[in-house]
């Protein structure tokens, strides 16, 4: 589904990451953690065309987009809730709804499913990003400043969401409980490279711990 090859991207002339490489196959759930401040979200940008990206490759859905601007990478199908979810706070739930058809042209109508999971989707913005029907949704930080009653429904609503429509996720995180509890497949960055990659299944999680700490 997605294929990231050798990138570089840069804030300004500081390279953030280098030659990064990282798959998400299709149908997957995939984490990708890290500290603050390592390239998690710099990545999640690369993907959208949000920052400049040099070299390699971003294939999506067999095409590289990596020269595509950000609105055309949105109609390919990539759902994108940034960090910090940007919900408009002066309009209705189903107005910010409707902003998520924008990629169609603001046409069409929101997908009945949406609604059938709204008990369970706690993060309105992931609800606005389904609205076009990606095939891929990539969320930052989608646990940031929620109480930990909560955190829980929304790892349900994520697979509820890869079970019900085949959508492939792509979550950047610090929480490593929600990773290994939520993913199929996890990354751990470090200074922009990916240092360890596995199944989520097979992943001891005090290693992946030692690494997020040391």
């Amino acid at each position: 589904m997605l294929e990231i090859q050798n990138i570089n991207s840069y804030y300004g002339e500081s390279c953030v990451l280098n030659e990064l490489s990282l798959s998400v196959p299709d149908g997957e759930i995939v984490g990708l953690i890290g500290r603050n401040g390592v390239g998690k979200s710099t990545t999640l940008k690369s993907i959208m065309g949000l920052i400049k990206t040099t070299g390699g490759s971003i294939i999506f859905d067999g095409n590289d987009i990596i020269k595509m601007p950000t609105y055309e990478r949105v109609k390919k199908g990539i759902g994108y809730v940034p960090q910090g979810r940007d919900i408009f706070p002066y309009m209705t739930v189903q107005e910010n709804l409707e902003m998520g058809l924008q990629p169609l042209g603001g046409k069409g109508k929101i997908p009945d499913y949406i609604y059938e999971l709204f008990p369970i989707i706690p993060e309105f913005a992931i609800a606005r990003a389904l609205a076009a029907e990606p095939k891929i949704l990539i969320l930052d930080e989608p646990t940031e400043g929620i109480q930990p009653s909560i955190i829980h429904d929304i790892g349900v609503a994520i697979k509820k969401v890869n079970e019900w429509k085949h959508i492939t996720v792509l979550l950047v995180e610090q929480y490593l409980d929600f990773v290994m509890e939520n993913t199929s497949y996890l990354y751990v960055m470090e200074k922009g490279e990916i240092i360890y990659k596995n199944r989520t299944a097979d992943a001891e999680k005090e290693e992946v711990q030692k690494m997020m700490t040391s």
